[in-house]
């Protein structure tokens, strides 16, 4: 029983710094001017957004 509530404590944790990593890149791609930072910082943060859909969908399994 102890394996599952720390299980579950990590994803949560992991899943917290996601959010404030896409967080940290949206902040960075209001203030970057060069298109070639933009299309980098863009590319991490729909990494990150697929990664974070990944864990709460893992959340969600019974």
């Amino acid at each position: 029983m102890t394996a599952v509530v720390i299980f579950h404590k990590n994803i949560e944790e992991m899943t917290m710094t996601l959010e404030h990593h896409i967080e940290e890149l949206r902040a960075e791609l209001r203030n970057a001017v060069d298109a070639g930072e933009r299309h980098q910082i863009e590319a991490e943060l729909e990494v990150a957004r697929a990664q974070l859909a990944r864990r709460i969908a893992e959340e969600e399994l019974p």
